[in-house]
Formats: C-alpha cells, structure tokens, sequence
C-alpha cells in the first residue's frame, strides 16, 4: 500500500486542477449589445431574449437602445430581438468568454440590427359585433419565471375572454412540439387555467379550442429546465370581431 500511496495522491492532484479549470471555463459572462433600425438609430425598449434547453434569461434595451445580461453561463442560446414596429430576429449564439484575461471581466457583444414590419392591414372576422376601442393590443403574451422548485409544473397559463373578460372554463389545448408532434392535451379549469406537467425542455406552441368561440393557435414558446413559462392567452367568442387599423 505504501508503494501505491504518491501515485494516488498525483493522480488525486490532477482530477482536482482538471475540476477546477472545468469550473473556471464555465464561469459566468457578461452579455452586452445594441438594437438598431435599417438607419443604425437605436431602439430602446425592445425585449431582448436567449433561449435555451437550461435556461431562458429576457431583458430591456435602454432608452439609448443598449442592453446587458450581467451573469450568462457559457452555452449555446437562441437570441431574439422584438420591439414594436420591427420584424422579430432570431439569430444563434455561442455565449464564450472572448477576453480570455484574468484581470478583466469576461465580456461579449452582440448587436443586431432589424428591419421595419410591414404595415398591418385591418383585421376583421365574419362577426356580428365589434369588440370596444382600446382592445387591439397584443391579445396574448408569455413570461419565463424562475422555478421555484425542481417538481414545479414547466408550463401552465390561463385563458381569458377577451371581451367582457372573464376566464374561459373546458376549453381544449393541445400542446404540440417544433416538429408539430401533438405531445399532450388539457383543459382548463373553472377558472379558465391549465398545466402540463413533466414538458421536456423545447419548442413548443398551443392550440385552443372551444365551441362557443375562434380556434387559436398560440405562437412559438419555450420551455427550460431552469424556468416556468406562464401563458396568458386571450379567446375571441364567436360572432364578435375586433377591427384593427
């Protein structure tokens, strides 16, 4: 055992340095960047996201158009940019730490520059009434929240009328994942809410279905280990409209 002994030990030495310079590498980086239109003016308020399988982070571009994530662990992100007025931008990102110093903090720039939406032309369904002014913003949003705990629900929501509102009881969501794979399927409750328990992390999108109103297909979404994504989504009945100008 005695001959063995510094040979255990050195190999002991080198697992540890091996750890510890796996640790370093993934320390976190700081993400800074710009949004800017076709003229290169900045856009401040635009929402800034990355996405991916671990984790979703979101920020806001300042009034100056300027945005920063102060601790991104190193990885492979989806980055989208969308402000009002803009086409969304999605872009791949590997977030790696480019300074590659010791004395300063490690940092990354991303600027992306987007391209003005065409003007949207009125909406109007078959309907016989017409929802009030006041009422053609955007009718459904998602939020990414931190999970509070490992077994917490990865997905859940509500559906709300969207005119009188009021929640929305039985209706059907089929869940369906970026290959349009149906992977499961809920209603919601009394209270017009839902969950998908156990979602793999991913793409995903929903669609509603209920026989007093539209069918509504919710647009693209993810789901992280590391977060709970809350949708919000807003049903139109049958026989109203919403005209938007």
């Amino acid at each position: 055992m005695k001959f063995y002994k510094p040979i255990l030990s050195f190999v002991s030495l080198i697992l540890i340095i091996s750890i510890a310079a796996s640790t370093r590498g993934q320390e976190p980086i700081k993400v800074t960047g710009s949004a800017t239109d076709p003229g290169s003016t900045m856009i401040p308020g635009a929402r800034i996201t990355l996405y991916s399988f671990d984790r979703i982070l979101q920020t806001t571009s300042d009034l100056s158009g300027h945005f920063q994530f102060n601790a991104v662990p190193s990885g492979k992100y989806e980055f989208e940019v969308m402000a009002p007025g803009f086409k969304r931008t999605i872009k791949q990102v590997y977030v790696a730490d480019q300074t590659r110093t010791a004395t300063q903090d490690k940092t990354m720039e991303v600027t992306v520059g987007m391209e003005i939406a065409p003007t949207g032309s009125p909406i109007v369904m078959a309907a016989t009434e017409i929802a009030p002014p006041g009422t053609c913003g955007p009718s459904d949003s998602v939020t990414y929240g931190p999970r509070k705990t490992r077994d917490a629900d990865a997905l859940a929501g509500i559906v709300i009328n969207r005119y009188p509102k009021m929640a929305v009881p039985r209706a059907t969501l089929q869940l369906f994942d970026a290959a349009g794979a149906l992977i499961a399927q809920q209603q919601t409750n009394e209270r017009g809410e839902f969950q998908f328990k156990q979602t793999a992390p991913g793409r995903y999108h929903i669609l509603f279905q209920h026989s007093g109103y539209w069918n509504m297909d919710f647009g693209e979404f993810w789901v992280a280990r590391e977060n709970q994504t809350y949708i919000s989504l807003q049903a139109l009945q049958l026989g109203k409209m919403v005209v938007c100008q």
